[in-house]
């Protein structure tokens, strides 16, 4: 097995995975498998959280998830395969036990603005629900729209199928049986669970909750990073990928061994890039004293202005 074949980019909910990881999948030499938990989760679905160390790599785990990793690369038919789910951020040394030669991306964007866009997907999620905080209806078309949407990322339909079945056990219509319930101890969520996130829960607010996950999504990075070999790991700013794009994708691909070309840079998603900042202008006095404490120790480690 070439393990150099495999790429993870990590980062916090919000913080560029998705339009880096559709970025790449647009390199003739990379193909991106979302967010592919019914395969990284296979044996882990009723856990508490999503930390992973080498000890949980076990030989029928690691077995299973080379394989179809192999099996997904040799069906897309590329050099590489990228994946960015921002779950993996909690388990570096879990990945690194199943593809030791494995290479790692992190983006790292301002946990401000992580923040914001963080609490606005809990909302997305919560209105489904019928609910500000708690769930007690359910709309299963804006559900159903949901699923889709992520079904559809899977080109393969044996993997479409994979997760459907993954996300609810045949329990379609009963929604205490949904994987999301069963994640968030039977309300309705949204991103990684770091561990202890269920004191922390009760504890604070939802968007204090969401400070937490993106300090602790980054804090995990930040602890786990120098187990990654020097030439495997790099490190990018979101802020950098939408205000210089060409020169940080330059840096990107020639990092992950690729060539560039004309075509490619012409094919990627135009970025926005005045997407920055935005949580000085959408939070109030009272949002920004709630969540500063949690963000300020890892804004200032990352060398970002408080």
């Amino acid at each position: 097995m070439n393990e150099e074949s495999f790429f993870f980019i990590v980062g916090s909910p919000r913080s560029g995975t998705t339009v880096l990881g559709t970025i790449f999948d647009k390199h003739k030499d990379i193909s991106q498998w979302y967010e592919p938990y019914f395969i990284w989760d296979k044996y882990f679905r009723e856990t508490e959280d999503d930390e992973r160390n080498r000890e949980d790599a076990t030989p029928l785990v690691q077995s299973y998830l080379r394989k179809m990793f192999i099996k997904y690369r040799n069906k897309r038919g590329t050099k590489l395969v990228v994946d960015k789910s921002p779950r993996n951020s909690l388990k570096i040394p879990f990945i690194l036990e199943v593809f030791p030669n494995a290479k790692f991306v992190h983006i790292l964007r301002d946990g401000r603005d992580a923040t914001l866009s963080i609490n606005r997907e809990w909302k997305k999620r919560l209105a489904i629900a019928g609910a500000k905080e708690k769930s007690d209806s359910f709309d299963y078309l804006k559900a159903a729209n949901v699923v889709k949407k992520w079904l559809i990322r899977q080109p393969y339909m044996m993997d479409r199928v994979r997760a459907f079945w993954f996300e609810t056990h045949g329990n379609i219509f009963k929604k205490s049986k949904h994987l999301n319930r069963l994640r968030w101890n039977g309300d309705v969520g949204w991103g990684p669970r770091f561990k202890n996130w269920t004191d922390i829960y009760s504890k604070y607010s939802l968007l204090q909750f969401n400070a937490w996950q993106w300090a602790n999504c980054v804090k995990r990075i930040d602890e786990t990073w120098m187990s990654i070999p020097e030439n495997n790991r790099i490190e990018i700013r979101y802020e950098d990928l939408i205000t210089k794009p060409d020169r940080t994708i330059e840096r990107l691909l020639a990092f992950m061994q690729v060539d560039l070309n004309d075509t490619f840079l012409s094919s990627i998603p135009k970025l926005k890039s005045d997407n920055f900042n935005k949580w000085e202008k959408e939070f109030t006095d009272l949002e920004l004293f709630e969540i500063k404490p949690i963000l300020d120790p890892m804004l200032t480690s990352f060398g970002y202005q408080i």
